[in-house]
């Protein structure tokens, strides 16, 4: 793998674990003391047609309250840490209604950073794989990670925690898993340790790999225990995501992030796309762009290829989905002198822009929005950015998410008014 993409996922990873990023989301931001962003650029581009079926869908859920909208937002180590996915989800289900807290996946058991709304610890020794390691040989699923064990005892245990204004206690709960005699059953207990269920290994009629389970009442804490099925039991279990939904209506907001990844990444990813349609997504929101900015000899056509092919691809098994992509940030590249602008990132956000505007896609322009070029220098002064002046800190990606929001809200009020809709 790249050398500058070690080192940004590196600097993210130890980032994280240092505690410097706080889970608390912004809720009213004063721009006046960040003038160098451009709120009055701040709109979702190209959306007059592509978003229509999205908007309207909200407007259903809006007036009837009832029923869900399904929102994925696949990404890179921007997205992994769900601090900016996290703030548009916490706003879009305060104002729409919380319909659960979505996929998630046991980055702690991967030995990866993981988000505040959510904890996984295990017991035992697992494998772990995400994207960017193509070569490996676990296949990758919905999550952009995989993880296998071959101990008997083996388990996760994972446990939600609840958001500003949010609950995440979950009645159904899903599993993206390897299925097929080699693999153990597993037992689904909860926080008093009882036996809740057990998920089939064997039984690949609905999914060949889904298993569901619905609880008669909402609970936070899950363990996912190895089981023997026959005397001569099992060899591995393999995991690719967890869906963790509740009874109510609103949105449910999955996050898909992977340090490092680019598009490229997901499209070599076995099972991905065949995957990412069971989320039934109404909108899928792709946050990528960054390492292709920081590749050695970076081209702008295979670039757009790369791009075309993943969206392409989504597409294939989604395509009643609404699409949004949005441009990577300024940064800076590493250097022997210290941080120095990265021109690149400008070629890397017009592709991307001009992929959308010749194939009827919506697009956010995040790069012109926090200032244009060398603008991520003002974000580093305004300690809105991470020392590596590539990722940003907890509160440069809260604003990002408030920034989101609000140019997707002003989109779909201004659909509203010209459909005289109240």
């Amino acid at each position: 793998m790249n050398r500058t993409i070690k080192f940004v996922a590196f600097c993210l990873l130890t980032f994280f674990l240092k505690g410097t990023v706080h889970s608390q989301i912004v809720d009213s931001i004063d721009y006046s003391k960040f003038k160098f962003i451009r709120t009055d650029l701040n709109r979702i581009g190209n959306d007059s047609t592509s978003l229509l079926s999205f908007y309207e869908k909200l407007v259903q859920l809006e007036h009837s309250k009832s029923g869900h909208i399904n929102i994925t937002h696949i990404g890179d180590s921007h997205i992994q840490a769900d601090l900016l996915s996290g703030t548009i989800r916490q706003k879009m289900q305060l104002k729409f209604g919380n319909a659960g807290r979505g996929l998630v996946f046991p980055y702690r058991v991967a030995k990866s950073n993981e988000p505040t709304s959510y904890k996984s610890t295990t017991n035992g020794k697992w494998e772990a794989k995400r994207n960017v390691f193509y070569e490996k040989p676990l296949p990758i699923g919905v999550s952009g990670f995989t993880i296998e064990t071959t101990d008997s005892t083996a388990e996760i245990n994972l446990m939600v925690k609840d958001q500003p204004g949010l609950g995440y206690m979950f009645s159904k709960f899903t599993l993206f898993h390897e299925k097929g005699i080699n693999n153990y059953d597993l037992t689904i207990c909860d926080d008093l340790n009882c036996e809740r269920g057990v998920f089939k290994s064997s039984n690949k009629d609905a999914n060949p790999y889904i298993s569901q389970l619905k609880f008669d009442s909402p609970i936070r804490q899950i363990i996912l225990r190895n089981k023997c099925s026959d005397s001569s039991c099992q060899r591995t279990t393999r995991i690719y995501g967890m869906l963790l939904e509740n009874d109510s209506s609103g949105v449910l907001y999955n996050m898909i992030g992977v340090n490092g990844s680019e598009y490229r990444h997901y499209n070599m990813s076995k099972h991905f796309i065949e995957q990412l349609a069971y989320l039934n997504s109404d909108l899928i929101i792709v946050s990528m762009g960054t390492n292709e900015g920081f590749s050695k000899g970076f081209d702008k056509d295979l670039f757009y290829h790369q791009i075309d092919s993943l969206v392409t691809n989504i597409k294939s098994t989604n395509p009643k989905s609404s699409i949004i992509l949005t441009t990577p940030g300024d940064s800076f590249r590493r250097s022997r002198k210290g941080g120095v602008k990265n021109p690149d990132m400008k070629t890397d956000k017009e592709t991307i822009i001009r992929y959308c505007l010749n194939n009827d896609i919506a697009y956010w322009d995040l790069y012109e929005i926090m200032g244009g070029f060398g603008s991520m220098g003002k974000w580093y002064t305004s300690k809105l950015s991470a020392k590596d002046r590539v990722h940003f800190s907890g509160k440069g990606y809260q604003i990002q998410g408030t920034l989101f929001y609000k140019a997707l809200m002003l989109g779909y009020e201004k659909y509203k008014s010209k459909n005289n809709v109240q």
